[in-house]
């Protein structure tokens, strides 16, 4: 893998390389025939002319395609510097413009490219052969002729060739190009998986759901290169400033001409003055940036997003899924009575055995981490809105409400109702259990704030997003309980989806700049309202990669950390790209109009200056954002 590998990058560096090598070539014979009194004057300057028109035939092209749509552009300003250099006989010093013009060309695209390979190499990931059950037999086809409903397996070490779920087996899946997650993801009967990630251990069946380029990794590569490829609305800046720019060149040219009765110092003053390092400030650094959030499962549609969200007022975010899991879970087991803890929730998980309601699940699941074995109940009915009423040893279980409890004519006494007062204060849900008569013990239920959420918000802030509030449709207790956990001071609460998204366009009728973290479902309508949606823990999910503008593959909310940070490090360094090339241009036209410097130097100082963007503009693949690197670059 290593060697082909290395001989593709050789290959991608012989191509970019042709055109500068052969113009330099043909410049040393021009020089060579010259040099040496070879043949007539005009075989060398033919040469040289050859040199010009095979290395500069596509910028001809496009500046006089501009000229004709009367657009004002960089490859405009080029065609007319090197004819005004050809014009006045200067053949080889403009195939050496072209010459430098080429390399910094080759250099500008190898170094782009190389932004670019760490998201189309993702698809290296997918494997190209994948084994199919065919009955009792396993065949192994090309990935391209399997198709929706196949049954595909899996073994260990192999990576996953489709999107799908597991029909049969388990194993530990390395999911870190989808989702970003470090940590193998334990898969079993149920559970989604998807192409290109890692089979650690086990041997999966899988139902495929999703092929070819419908799978979750193909729509990232392409999201992605979708994004590197719009402008962000700083880049048109760039181009109103190239449109003013260029007359006021022509001026300095002419200038420059009439004090020093030299036209070579009106040529200098037309090529050092392409603002070619101004033109690609803007587009190399967001290219660079987005690469960097890709390569951690965060997808940006476009530059426009990275810098909406260096200027964000506003940011509103979703409660549940967002900034707690999702799934409701055990954090509290209170007995009375002096009834141990763990029969307290054995009762309660007898009772809530046939159950399918999500408070049931929490109770199965908690009773399953703690080793219980779960009897099924003699007798089991469902009381709609209340909870279960079930037969267990000869004795009514009820888990449920109090309103469950108070049609039975069970009544909790003071310590038990101080006990649930101070649950509910946290923003608990709490779960009677009785056996017979007695209330043995209630079972608070939360849906519990992800790990690192405090942190999270506190970075937010630091980084001038200080004004966040969060939605829910829970009720107005447990959002104020949530809130407080996690260092939020506003929220609004028992929302529909609709009114979320009424809540976003109330803000952006007061002129605030709005952005709405969710989980791209039920967010959807939200997320497309605002100025920048962000759907959260998205893997798999088509309505969320395709209506928010920032997805984040993986369910952690320092994603959206990683992502203002990284704004406002693309914008740092847009600023200062745009501040090297004006820094350029002003040094190389006072030396130009000066006579200072020849057509070939004021071309290598110019180019000089768009390396710099280049490369400045490249460290941005490197740079470290909190919450997903060691340290900040």
């Amino acid at each position: 893998m290593t060697t082909k590998k290395a001989t593709r990058n050789y290959g991608e560096i012989a191509i970019l390389a042709i055109v500068p090598i052969i113009v330099g070539v043909l410049i040393i014979i021009s020089w060579a025939l010259a040099h040496f009194k070879i043949g007539p004057n005009y075989l060398n300057d033919g040469i040289a002319l050859v040199a010009i028109l095979f290395g500069g035939y596509l910028r001809f092209v496009s500046g006089f395609k501009d000229i004709f749509h009367r657009k004002i552009t960089v490859s405009v300003f080029v065609t007319v510097a090197l004819t005004a250099t050809v014009a006045v006989g200067e053949f080889r010093a403009a195939a050496i413009v072209i010459f430098i013009m080429s390399i910094a060309s080759a250099l500008e695209s190898y170094t782009l490219d190389n932004t670019r390979k760490s998201i189309r190499g993702l698809l290296d990931l997918a494997p190209q052969m994948a084994t199919v059950r065919l009955g009792q037999d396993e065949s192994t086809v090309p990935v391209s002729q399997v198709h929706v409903g196949d049954i595909v397996i899996v073994r260990p070490g192999g990576r996953i060739p489709v999107d799908g779920t597991v029909t049969g087996g388990s194993g530990a899946v390395n999911q870190a190009p989808i989702t970003g997650e470090s940590i193998p993801v334990e898969k079993t009967r149920g559970d989604t998986v998807f192409r290109g990630t890692l089979n650690e251990t086990g041997r999966l069946e899988i139902e495929t759901t999703k092929i070819g380029g419908d799978t979750t990794l193909a729509r990232i590569v392409h999201l992605t290169e979708e994004a590197q490829a719009t402008k962000a609305p700083v880049q048109a800046i760039a181009d109103r400033f190239t449109t003013w720019f260029f007359p006021t060149i022509l001026v300095l040219a002419i200038l420059g001409y009439i004090i020093s009765r030299d036209i070579k110092v009106a040529v200098s003053v037309l090529l050092v003055a392409c603002p070619c390092a101004f033109a690609i400030a803007t587009p190399t650094a967001v290219t660079a940036g987005i690469s960097n959030l890709a390569r951690k499962a965060i997808l940006v549609k476009g530059g426009i997003f990275l810098e909406l969200a260096s200027k964000l007022d506003i940011l509103l975010v979703d409660k549940t899924g967002t900034f707690t899991i999702g799934e409701p879970e055990v954090v509290q087991v209170v007995a009375f009575n002096g009834n141990p803890e763990d029969e307290i929730l054995l009762l309660a998980a007898i009772g809530e055995k046939y159950s399918g309601h999500p408070l049931s699940r929490a109770v199965l699941s908690s009773a399953k981490k703690a080793g219980i074995t779960v009897p099924d109940p003699d007798e089991f009915k469902v009381e709609a809105g209340k909870g279960v009423v079930a037969h267990w040893l000869g004795k009514e279980l009820l888990v449920g409400n109090e309103e469950l409890l108070r049609a039975r004519d069970i009544l909790a006494n003071q310590d038990i109702k101080d006990v649930v007062s101070q649950q509910v204060s946290h923003g608990r849900t709490v779960v009677f259990v009785t056996h017979g008569q007695e209330i043995a013990g209630v079972i608070s239920i939360a849906d519990e704030v992800r790990q690192g959420i405090p942190k999270a918000i506190a970075s937010l802030k630091k980084l001038g997003v200080t004004k966040i509030i969060m939605l829910t449709g829970d009720n107005p207790t447990v959002a104020a309980a949530v809130a407080n956990d996690i260092g939020v001071e506003d929220y609004q609460a028992e929302l529909l989806p609709e009114q979320k998204m009424d809540v976003v366009k109330r803000f952006q009728k007061e002129g605030q700049r709005v952005a709405m973290v969710g989980d791209g479902i039920n967010d959807a309508p939200a997320l497309a309202q605002a100025d920048i949606g962000i759907a959260m823990g998205a893997a798999g999910t088509a309505v969320a990669i395709e209506t928010a503008g920032v997805t984040l593959m993986s369910d952690e909310f320092g994603g959206v950390v990683d992502f203002v940070q990284m704004s406002h490090k693309v914008l740092r360094r847009i600023k200062l790209n745009i501040f090297f090339s004006i820094i350029y241009n002003v040094i190389g036209l006072t030396l130009s109009i000066l006579g200072l410097l020849t057509p070939v130097l004021a071309v290598t100082f110019q180019e000089a200056g768009c390396l710099t963007v280049v490369l400045s503009s490249t460290l941005l693949l490197w740079a470290k954002t909190e919450h997903k690197g060691p340290s900040n670059a």
